[in-house]
């Protein structure tokens, strides 16, 4: 394949970073405030369409202490934040995340970019 560009592969959000294997389409048991808050998170995060609310709740829930040492950040329901996208990335790539608020997340970018460092959105 020499001079011939490698396909571009998109980075796939693998659920199983925070449930169990085979609990990634789980719908889990919350609460109606926090599946109508899951719910947002949905919207704002199309790349995670095929995780159920367990695994969207549950890496939301983890961001929120590992990042910004709360339980659960309520005041992120309005708007996207790249930095939930970073996380579950970072996670996914590189293991636990315990540096809090910290400007290393943002290099967690391998979502947006193929798989050969091309841009794929």
């Amino acid at each position: 394949m020499h001079g011939e560009d490698k396909p571009v592969t998109q980075f796939v959000f693998d659920a199983s970073t925070f449930v169990a294997s085979g609990h990634e389409a789980d719908s889990g048991e919350w609460g109606d405030a926090s599946r109508a808050e899951i719910a947002k998170l949905r919207g704002f995060y199309p790349e995670l369409s095929h995780w159920g609310d367990l695994a969207i709740g549950g890496a939301f829930g983890d961001m929120s202490e590992d990042v910004l040492r709360v339980s659960w950040a309520h005041w992120l329901f309005e708007e996207r934040h790249e930095l939930f996208l970073n996380y579950c990335c970072w996670r996914q790539t590189r293991g636990r995340w315990d540096g809090g608020l910290d400007d290393e997340l943002e290099q967690a970018t391998e979502w947006k970019h193929g798989y050969g460092g091309q841009d794929i959105g």
